[in-house]
């Protein structure tokens, strides 16, 4: 494999007068779990399309597992595994059928692995994919793409119309697949999910990159101060620079900071709290801020 799975350098996209994708500079390391995540219509989806090779670049340039995207022979293709919420079945066939078609295409395909998926997820092969919910044909994306044994994992929105239970089990899957030394680059809006597996992460907006770094560092972004004081809380801490909220739950505060908390903490301090924890924010409350600070807010809708 090669040491860096996905590079991208300048990386843009243009439809006519719309830049759909700007300017991408991204490295993702061997055996990461990078998440994508950004706006509606930040180009996401446009992006992970021109990493496999669907649709060419207008600017810019990019290397998969070591191969240039434009190479047109595709054999890159091989080494990699994509699920997408829209399934590329042929929807006649029956599972059987489907898992045929894999093992002569993929040349990489291990049958074993494929019944152990099989199995794991109760699909049987006589089902035909027509008859299938969508969550049905979610689990049967990951039994072909993790049979044609990737070096690289590429998913966009792959836990749509899972229930909670298969979710679990594919993010387990995915989680397993990264031990091993597979790269994955994951495009989702559920945070949540992101939050328990990725190690980083870039942030969309309106097609250009406004952050990426690990998830450790991305969490530095924002942080949570917990604190109960026995008078309330001090006008000098709502006051004070960097403090973007505070939130209130009986006696206990929630102060939001900005980047570096040490100047709150010794505020607080001063005050004498009963209580004082640093914690860190979720990817949610991360997610809204950074948005936030490109502009991208919406106000709370009240209906009559």
């Amino acid at each position: 494999m090669s040491a860096v799975p996905i590079e991208t350098r300048g990386l843009g996209k243009q439809y006519g007068r719309m830049q759909a994708v700007a300017d991408v500079t991204m490295t993702v390391p061997e055996g990461s779990i990078c998440g994508i995540v950004g706006t509606n219509g930040a180009g996401k989806s446009t992006f992970l399309n021109m990493l496999l090779g669907i649709t060419r670049p207008t600017t810019g340039s990019a290397q998969v597992l070591g191969v240039d995207v434009r190479d047109s022979s595709g054999k890159w293709r091989q080494r990699l595994g994509y699920v997408t919420d829209q399934d590329w079945f042929f929807r006649q066939f029956t599972v059987g059928e489907m898992v045929e078609y894999g093992r002569r295409t993929w040349k990489h395909w291990d049958s074993a692995r494929c019944q152990h998926l099989l199995d794991s997820f109760e699909l049987a092969k006589t089902q035909v994919v027509r008859s299938l919910s969508k969550g049905m044909r979610v689990q049967l994306a990951f039994v072909t793409a993790l049979s044609l044994r990737p070096e690289l994992f590429i998913l966009d929105e792959p836990t749509s119309g899972l229930d909670a239970v298969v979710k679990r089990q594919v993010l387990q899957l995915i989680v397993q697949e990264a031990a091993a030394g597979v790269t994955t680059l994951i495009a989702t809006h559920h945070l949540s999910e992101l939050e328990r597996i990725a190690d980083r992460v870039a942030f969309f907006h309106k097609g250009r990159v406004i952050l990426q770094s690990t998830t450790e560092d991305a969490k530095r972004e924002i942080r949570r101060i917990q604190t109960v004081f026995p008078q309330g809380m001090p006008d000098e801490i709502r006051q004070a620079p960097g403090v973007l909220r505070i939130e209130q739950s009986g006696s206990v505060y929630g102060v939001i900071v900005e980047h570096d908390p040490e100047h709150i903490l010794a505020l607080c301090r001063r005050h004498d709290p009963v209580y004082l924890e640093e914690m860190d924010v979720d990817f949610e409350e991360l997610f809204i801020h950074i948005m936030h600070k490109e502009g991208y807010a919406r106000e709370q809708i009240i209906l009559d």
